[in-house]
């Protein structure tokens, strides 16, 4: 699975978990409904400053956003 992949998943789940549509995540992030669709669809990982501006949207940090696995597995 690709960065990009394991990003809209878990952004997906968030959005799930929610109750969000991706019109709504983006008027909330102050974005585009189509910046949000071509993310997702383009499948490309976000720059730093839409993460952050969708993890606020979502009413949780960066660090929140990251912390599933694979990210917040220990490597040994």
């Amino acid at each position: 699975m690709s960065e990009a992949d394991l990003i809209i998943g878990r952004l997906y789940s968030l959005m799930r978990e929610k109750d969000l549509t991706v019109n709504r995540l983006a008027t909330l992030a102050g974005i585009t409904q189509s910046t949000l669709s071509s993310l997702i669809y383009r499948k490309t990982v976000p720059r730093v400053d839409l993460l952050h501006s969708l993890c606020s949207a979502l009413g949780i940090t960066v660090h929140d956003f990251f912390d599933f696995p694979p990210y917040n597995e220990i490597e040994k």
